[in-house]
């Protein structure tokens, strides 16, 4: 009997402690499995479905960010290509803007050239190239004459002519007076010396302004006038007022020719060659 009692119990021993090992597994897997497994049979726990849930929203977030990572790569393309058309509308804008500079200055210089006003000429040269640097107080010169034209080296050089042969008749009568004066004799003492006259040299300048004029050298005969003094200076005043302006507006015309090839060049350099 006591043998028999023996044999009973181990089996019931094992039998708790295999139970036992059991319950501790399932209790250390159970958050592995027991979400699915209850799960399939219509059960969910809340940390379950907290999970699903977030597992919902992580997908959805990440779709979304492949959406906007697709919509930006898209923009940086359509970035990129503006930036592109951008740089050739102000390339094109600047050569435009270069061209119709270039055609106001070449209308200048056509207008100077010949006889008559150059009011509009004048205006699209002061808008098209704003920045006139040494060219701005030469036009400021010639701008009042922008509506009756400078006069030409050839009027200039008529109107001096007759100038300086009205200036040198009247100092021939000036002069015969004065000699029949310096006859009379309540006009000076026996004794008394004559005072020596000072030497006019205006013959002389008128003469060699002249010359400088025939051979086309205007400002040097402006130069030569300019030492004209006394009361022939104020006959002078309109001429030289004129003559200068010629000046200036010769320097324009000359400074604007070297501006004109610059462009001209530089447009030839820029262009694409032809294959």
């Amino acid at each position: 009997m006591d043998h028999t009692e023996d044999t009973t119990r181990v089996p019931a021993g094992n039998s708790a402690r295999t139970l036992a090992i059991i319950a501790i597994v399932i209790s250390l897997t159970a958050p592995f499995w027991e979400g699915a497994v209850l799960g399939s049979i219509n059960i969910h726990l809340p940390m379950a479905r907290a999970l699903a849930d977030n597992a919902v929203a992580l997908d959805r977030l990440d779709r979304r960010t492949a959406d906007i990572e697709l919509q930006l790569a898209v923009a940086t393309a359509q970035l990129g290509q503006l930036q592109v058309q951008l740089a050739e509308t102000t390339t094109r804008a600047k050569a435009a803007a270069d061209r119709t500079a270039t055609l106001a200055m070449v209308e200048l210089v056509t207008a100077l050239r010949r006889i008559g006003g150059f009011e509009l000429e004048l205006a699209a040269m002061r808008a098209t190239a704003p920045d006139q640097g040494e060219l701005k107080p030469l036009l400021d010169r010639i701008e009042p004459y922008a509506v009756t034209g400078v006069p030409t080296a050839a009027q200039l050089r008529q109107e001096f002519s007759r100038l300086s042969a009205r200036i040198q008749w009247t100092d021939r009568g000036y002069l015969s007076i004065a000699w029949v004066t310096h006859l009379l004799p309540w006009q000076r003492s026996a004794n008394a010396a004559p005072a020596a006259a000072p030497a006019d040299t205006t013959p002389q300048l008128l003469g060699q302004a002249n010359g400088q004029l025939g051979s086309g050298d205007l400002a040097g005969a402006v130069a030569t006038v300019q030492m004209v003094g006394g009361a022939h200076q104020e006959a002078l005043v309109d001429w030289l007022e004129d003559a200068k302006a010629r000046v200036a507006a010769d320097a324009v015309t000359q400074r604007l020719n070297d501006q004109i090839g610059q462009r001209v060049s530089r447009g030839a350099a820029q262009r694409p060659g032809k294959t």
